[in-house]
């Protein structure tokens, strides 16, 4: 009986699993199909979105793509600044200085370099990040292809007279984190649905906020 069960249910999670997987791809390629070019810009700066780190302490896979990706903007754009943002959000490890690790490793020199290490989430990785921005012509944030878009909106919405100068960059998920796909295109779609249901329509939604500054 127990088997047969199993059987009739099967074929339905199966099939249901495989299109939220297929919907979850293409949102990430099509979040894909609006990054930046690769002229060099001069006068720019890329913020680099925090991500948690392993328990370890040891640099994660998503950690490790946004980096990438960040640091080829730098390099491809000619930026001025590489600024990596995230505190120890999830464990006790500060998400930007074992970023800021490996963009030394990638040859970023430490002068090019600012560790932000107050922002908890992506919208305070903005706001903790903006006195690091404002003098400059070009903003990149770097980050997955998806996530990128959102953390975009929120420099917009925090900055909205920045927003023309903001391009996004952004790096497919390792297969290390293809299992992930689905998780966090929901929680994409969850966080867009809860910005638009609740945070833009508030006038305090839309102010910066850093723990350091408050």
């Amino acid at each position: 009986m127990l088997i047969k069960t199993l059987k009739k249910w099967l074929k339905p999670a199966l099939a249901a699993f495989i299109g939220l997987f297929t919907l979850a791809e293409l949102a990430y390629w099509q979040g894909s199909r609006n990054m930046s070019a690769g002229a060099a810009s001069g006068n720019c700066a890329v913020l680099v979105a925090g991500f948690p780190s392993n328990a370890d302490g040891s640099l994660h896979p998503m950690q490790r793509m946004r980096v990438e990706a960040g640091v080829a903007a730098y390099r491809n754009r000619a930026c001025d600044r590489l600024i990596v943002s995230g505190a120890a959000a999830h464990n006790e490890h500060v998400e930007a200085k074992i970023m800021a690790a490996f963009a030394r490793e990638l040859s970023i020199p430490d002068d090019h370099l600012i560790i932000e290490d107050q922002a908890l989430n992506t919208w305070q990785n903005v706001s903790c990040s903006l006195p690091f921005l404002e003098n400059y012509d070009r903003i990149f944030v770097a980050s997955d292809t998806l996530h990128v878009h959102r953390a975009k909106r929120y420099l917009c919405r925090q900055k909205p007279s920045w927003c023309d100068r903001v391009q996004v960059t952004g790096g497919h998920l390792p297969l290390s984190l293809v299992g992930w796909t689905v998780p966090f295109a929901l929680h994409e779609l969850y966080s867009w649905t809860r910005d638009i249901a609740v945070y833009e329509r508030s006038s305090s939604g839309n102010v910066p906020f850093c723990p350091a500054r408050h």
